[in-house]
């Protein structure tokens, strides 16, 4: 009797991790800029670091990591590249040839800085947020000046607790972008044509 127990577990527990590996697989290949999820949605989440922690985890939150990266130029363009912050809550991967040259400037620099998002301008309307704020900036090496995108770059965000959409800070307000969310794995993902502040948010 054992035996049979098992078999149907084993087999169920199979067909689940196939089931999200091919779900991720399948979002992965229909997004139109290629794009590594920071976590599978198959083991424990570390805890979230926050900024500026909720009173629940105001005596356990570590602080949130930046993330600094080098794109260098090929024949081709920019190389594509991803670049992380070292606590893996945000991501941003940049497609092959995305960032147009610029003489004397043989690579790019990108940092990914943690904020508040309440210190950037309030939620929209019928929404809050859920989680850090995100600034992504790419500069050339040489001059320090903001890049030139030709085409859309892709972002992750990891939410703590029930992020659904990616907002983009613009003058004056955020704007949400179109949004793919991954539950298992609790992160958001969203194409923009241009870099900036993002934050992970969910309606009220």
């Amino acid at each position: 009797m054992r035996v049979v127990e098992r078999a149907p577990r084993a087999r169920w527990v199979t067909w689940g991790v196939t089931a999200a590996l091919a779900y991720i697989g399948a979002v992965a290949v229909a997004w139109p800029v290629p794009v590594r999820l920071l976590y599978d949605g198959l083991a424990p989440l570390p805890p979230y670091r926050w900024v500026h922690p909720p009173a629940e985890r105001a005596s356990d939150n570590q602080a949130p990591q930046l993330g600094t990266g080098t794109i260098t130029f090929g024949p081709s363009g920019s190389r594509a590249a991803e670049v992380a912050t070292g606590d893996d809550q945000a991501l941003v991967t940049f497609p092959q040839s995305v960032i147009a040259p610029r003489s004397g400037a043989p690579s790019v620099k990108v940092v990914i800085t943690p904020l508040d998002p309440a210190t950037v301008a309030p939620a929209p309307n019928g929404q809050r947020f859920d989680g850090n704020a995100y600034r992504i900036e790419a500069n050339y090496a040489t001059s320090a000046e903001p890049v030139i995108l030709s085409g859309p770059v892709t972002v992750v965000l990891r939410y703590p607790v029930h992020g659904t959409l990616v907002c983009r800070f613009t003058d004056p307000g955020w704007k949400t972008l179109p949004t793919n969310r991954f539950d298992g794995s609790q992160q958001v993902l969203a194409n923009s044509d241009g870099l900036g502040i993002f934050v992970a948010a969910t309606a009220r």
